[in-house]
């Protein structure tokens, strides 16, 4: 067994883990839980999969409780990738080691100790101990990055001890998806550009790089993520960001992702209960012609905008008004598709958003599909923006596209 010198762990991060939810894997576990309740009664040890195939364990010691815990392994297709920019800036490396991130709820909260392996099959590939630390809600993260990848790797088998003994221990199939396709800029020009998927908005991310061909290939876990962020160091000079959200990589997936000079971001898509088939998509778009007129420009020695005076007089104008930088929208200027069918918008409304400090601008749109989308099962939804802008005396169109899946129980 190895020590934890024999791991990199991010940020000094090694002796702890911060307590966030996860999402939870279905109705699967309500059928479930009768039956294990009894198992707990007679003092069974309970192990199965869940069709998503993720491992839940129940154990004595765990009361009336299934805890779950997920397993996922990115092997990076690249050790590094080299990424320049479109301004007066130096160009930078970013080192892509194997990640390896553990979620579980449902733990016995407190400290322990987490013992685990990699294995392909019944040979053990690599193992390791480290403290772990359930928090609040028995809640636990952890994430590792590996020197070595582990492409021929098919499960993680665990054991989670506490003082008290063993607490939850399994073993957690691995499966991957092939994940492909290509970005495009919707001005024909190319930055250096990558790909971030978080499987949960409290999860690590995994960084795939997008060669200067624009087309990707990698194998990731297999899951609905989260959050997909596609950008490229042009972001806040000359281009913003594409965003997807609930997005469906339990199968391969080929995908075609452009980016421009709108991003559409908080995308969600809900319907009614019982009632018309009627799907509702609220977005908040920013467009990037409507930053630039405060003079905002990209931070050069990091990401985001430059917080000087210009960014002072943006914040200021979101103050008054919801559209300081996000754009004036009519349901002319959207399109939307439900799997890849185009929809027609039947109501458009522009709902002002209070963050706090500042407003900004979501829409609220509703299309009337011509047959209810299927319960339980992953739908996509995809916006296209297009808005008239000024800038520097200039009539532009600023594009943008983004989008959502969307689950109907």
């Amino acid at each position: 067994m190895v020590t934890k010198s024999a791991l990199n762990f991010p940020n000094g991060t090694n002796e702890s883990s911060c307590a966030y939810a996860i999402q939870q894997l279905g109705g699967i576990l309500i059928h479930l839980r009768g039956f294990m309740a009894i198992a707990v009664a007679f003092g069974l040890s309970l192990t199965a999969s869940s069709a998503m195939g993720q491992t839940f364990t129940l154990s004595p010691l765990a009361g009336f409780h299934e805890p779950i815990m997920e397993a996922l392994l990115y092997n990076p297709p690249v050790d590094k990738v080299t990424e320049t920019y479109p301004y007066k800036r130096e160009p930078k490396t970013v080192d892509l080691l194997p990640t390896l991130v553990f979620s579980g709820r449902g733990l016995p909260e407190g400290n322990g100790t987490l013992t685990f392996r990699i294995e392909a099959r019944e040979k053990t590939l690599f193992d390791g101990t480290i403290k772990v630390s359930v928090g609040k809600g028995g809640i636990l993260i952890q994430k590792l990055t590996l020197r070595d990848r582990y492409p021929e790797a098919t499960q993680i088998s665990y054991e989670l001890a506490s003082a008290n003994g063993i607490v939850a221990k399994g073993r957690v199939p691995l499966r991957w998806s092939r994940f492909r396709g290509e970005v495009r800029y919707q001005d024909g020009g190319w930055r250096s550009t990558f790909i971030e998927l978080h499987a949960d908005l409290s999860l690590p991310s995994f960084h795939v790089p997008v060669p200067d061909s624009g087309r990707f290939d990698v194998l990731l876990p297999s899951r609905v993520y989260s959050m997909v962020n596609v950008s490229g160091t042009g972001y806040a000079y000359d281009s913003l960001e594409r965003w997807a959200w609930d997005y469906d990589l339990t199968r391969d997936r080929e995908e075609v992702f452009t980016i421009g000079r709108t991003e559409l971001y908080s995308i969600h898509a809900f319907d009614i209960k019982g009632g018309p088939p009627t799907v509702f998509v609220t977005f908040r778009p920013t467009a990037l012609s409507r930053v630039l007129r405060f003079g905002v420009l990209p931070n050069p020695n990091g990401s985001g905008p430059t917080m000087d005076a210009n960014a002072q007089k943006m914040m200021a104008a979101m103050k008054e008004s919801p559209t300081a930088i996000g754009p004036e929208l009519e349901a002319q200027d959207i399109a939307v598709w439900l799997d890849g069918e185009q929809q027609t918008i039947v109501q458009f409304n522009k709902v002002p958003e209070y963050d706090g400090d500042v407003w900004q601008v979501q829409y609220l749109l509703q299309f009337y599909p011509g047959q209810r989308p299927q319960p339980f099962v992953w739908h996509e939804i995809k916006l296209e923006v297009h808005s008239k802008e000024t800038l520097r005396g200039n009539q532009i169109v600023d594009f943008g596209q983004g989008s959502v899946g969307f689950y109907r129980q």
